[in-house]
């Protein structure tokens, strides 16, 4: 493989491995969700919608229709 290919492929690995921490934390606040504080709760949603809001942006990309 060329140099190219193995970034690309090591970029991919790193990209997944960020999704599995991020699908194992939504995991861990769902199974602790009736513990939270509704305000806590409200903090973190919004916290998270700023946050792929501010990466659409970044990419340019259009929020999902639900």
């Amino acid at each position: 493989m060329d140099d190219e290919t193995v970034k690309y492929l090591w970029a991919l690995r790193e990209i997944n491995k960020a999704l599995i921490t991020g699908l194992e934390s939504a995991i861990f606040v769902m199974d602790k969700w009736d513990e939270l504080k509704p305000e806590r709760r409200q903090s973190m949603i919004e916290s998270l919608q700023q946050l792929i809001l501010q990466s659409n942006k970044a990419y340019e990309t259009e929020p999902p229709k639900h």
